[in-house]
């Protein structure tokens, strides 16, 4: 199963984000230093018998994705500022329209800085996955911006209509976004998302959060 996240979801996702701490802490005394001769290397709660290298490289992985997921979440975030489209009027439709795509703008902007600041991934396929979604997010923008563009230049009730329905496709875009794409099929990423403060406020049990732009506006 593969929930949709409403409006209402991302809203109150977003806003739990800052009550997640930065990170989830775990007691490993001695887990970085040396093993005495015979001896086993210190066990985690989750992997019986890590090496320290091993303990160092998921605790990196784990963090990467809580880095990757709060990025993402930026998004998330703009949607609990998006005004409602009023279809009172072709100019108001037009202009409400206009304010909600600039908020979406901005809020992809955001997720597009931090996931150009993210250092390298751990694992190698994390940085497809990010290079994945970075085309991703800046298409959508270059069309939410463009859409938007062309709502403020109308001039006329005809031309506000056909700007409007350009609006729709941005939209529709942000509404097929699987905010984890890849995750799932890297075992290492799948875990540590699984552990990642960020990440957890993002997912459910059963599947990847999508948002459902289409309840926005009434």
């Amino acid at each position: 199963m593969r929930p949709r996240m409403t409006v209402l979801a991302a809203v109150t996702m977003a806003l739990g984000l800052g009550l997640a701490g930065c990170g989830q802490g775990r007691g490993m005394d001695g887990a970085d230093g040396p093993v005495a001769p015979g001896a086993q290397p210190q066990a985690r709660d989750d992997g019986p018998g890590m090496t320290a290298q091993e303990v160092r490289r998921e605790d990196a992985t784990v963090a990467w994705a809580d880095d990757y997921c709060g990025a993402v979440s930026e998004l998330v975030q703009s949607f609990s500022t998006m005004p409602d489209i009023d279809p009172s009027t072709p100019q108001r439709a037009s202009s409400t329209s206009s304010r909600l795509l600039g908020v979406m703008v901005k809020g992809l902007d955001r997720t597009l800085r931090q996931l150009d600041g993210l250092g390298p991934a751990p694992v190698a396929e994390g940085e497809a996955i990010k290079a994945d979604a970075v085309s991703t997010y800046t298409g959508i923008r270059d069309r939410a911006l463009g859409a938007k563009q062309q709502l403020d230049a109308a001039v006329d009730e005809e031309q506000s209509r056909a700007a409007i329905s350009a609006v729709r496709t941005p939209l529709e875009d942000i509404g097929r976004i699987n905010l984890l794409n890849g995750f799932d099929t890297v075992p290492a990423l799948k875990k540590a998302a699984a552990k990642a403060p960020s990440c957890r406020q993002l997912t459910t049990d059963s599947g990847a959060p999508r948002f459902d732009p289409g309840t926005a506006g009434g």
